[in-house]
């Protein structure tokens, strides 16, 4: 008896141990081109955040360099938890998961109680574009009380990132802020571990090389690169904030989910809804809109997005990050309770294609995508 009561607990424990990890939804996604309509996709935002965690800024058009694997300085800084000091090697970065961070994940009140603002400040005149930028460029990070607005007095800044007494400072802040010893940490310019390829040999200043991600899906469908783009479709949003709110949300006073609590780089419109999910490994790139710089032609603008994977959502986006006010709710369970056939997943991953003849491009608010013929 005692030894049928052993074998069936070391079983239970077996079993326990290769249990699988939560079902990836049933629904088979697949790019459908002659029953849904892809090539009308819009930037209708673009969203910049340069330190994980805090809010973000808003820009109507992003450049992205030859070097560049997402937007600039997006994610490049990030406030790690001393604890977990020893995970972190500026010189050969890797990725982290974001319980090692104070960030939407770990605080998302907290977090979301401050306005930011970040700023690159351009000391050479000359822009800041990575062909142009001076080592000595200034990463200006400014933090105020969201209640009481950019007209109070801020509680940090303007701080300069660029430069480790700067980032000391930022440390002290959010350590008295949560209670909890935060290092602000940013990867070295020119880790030993990043590969240069495109056809150069060497990089240029304040390359931005490790982007602190949200996902490890840059690291897996990427060659270990860590930098990716989070794109947002507007008609999910408003389909998902709908089931959410009974219809109607945001009509008449009611609360509606927004694009912004995803925290995305890109939000698109003009794709019905969930079929982002359909463009997984497919390459899309950007057409300039009509009239930008005064005529349209695409060749000029050669910026690509391979989209990798789906976005498994966490408890980080629970807060509306510019409405904090309005509460916690549970994304995931409310995912899976109104679209089971998508489980807990929302929004997209891309990485820039960055071929050897890359030499960059723009993305602007009212250019389009166009998927790339296999």
């Amino acid at each position: 008896m005692i030894i049928v009561m052993v074998l069936l607990a070391v079983l239970r424990h077996s079993s326990s141990l290769s249990r699988p990890e939560p079902a990836t939804p049933a629904t088979k996604y697949s790019y459908q081109p002659d029953r849904k309509t892809y090539d009308k996709m819009r930037i209708v935002s673009l969203h910049r955040y340069a330190v994980k965690g805090l809010s973000g800024d808003v820009a109507t058009t992003m450049r992205i360099d030859r070097h560049d694997g997402t937007f600039e300085d997006d994610r490049k800084f990030a406030l790690l938890y001393a604890t977990s000091g020893d995970k972190f090697d500026e010189g050969r970065p890797s990725w982290l998961h974001k319980e090692n961070f104070l960030c939407a994940f770990t605080a998302p009140e907290l977090l979301a109680s401050l306005e930011t603002e970040y700023t690159i400040e351009s000391r050479s005149g000359h822009g800041t574009h990575h062909d142009a930028k001076d080592s000595t460029d200034r990463r200006l990070l400014t933090v105020w009380n969201r209640k009481l607005g950019r007209s109070s007095t801020p509680l940090l800044g303007p701080i300069d990132l660029a430069c480790p007494k700067g980032r000391q400072e930022t440390s002290r802040f959010f350590t008295n802020l949560c209670g909890k010893d935060v290092r602000c940490v940013v990867a070295s310019s020119s880790p030993s571990n990043y590969i240069i390829g495109n056809g150069f040999d060497k990089l240029p200043p304040n390359l931005h090389t490790h982007q602190f991600a949200n996902t490890s899906s840059g690291v897996k469908n990427n060659n270990g690169d860590t930098r990716t783009v989070h794109i947002v479709n507007r008609n999910t949003v408003t389909q998902f904030s709908d089931a959410v709110y009974g219809g109607n949300s945001g009509s008449q006073g009611k609360t509606a989910l927004t694009a912004t609590r995803f925290r995305p780089n890109i939000v698109i419109d003009n794709l019905e809804p969930w079929a982002e999910f359909d463009l997984i490994g497919k390459t899309v790139k950007v057409v300039a809109a009509m009239g930008k710089n005064g005529f349209q032609n695409q060749d000029l603008y050669p910026l690509k997005f391979r989209i990798v994977s789906r976005t498994v959502r966490c408890a980080g986006v629970g807060v509306d990050p510019l409405c904090p006010e309005l509460g916690v709710i549970d994304i995931p369970s409310l995912l899976v309770k109104h679209f089971p056939q998508h489980g807990p997943y929302f929004g997209v991953y891309a990485v820039v294609e960055r071929c050897d003849n890359f030499r960059g491009g723009e993305i602007s608010v009212g250019d389009t995508f166009r998927v790339v013929d296999d």
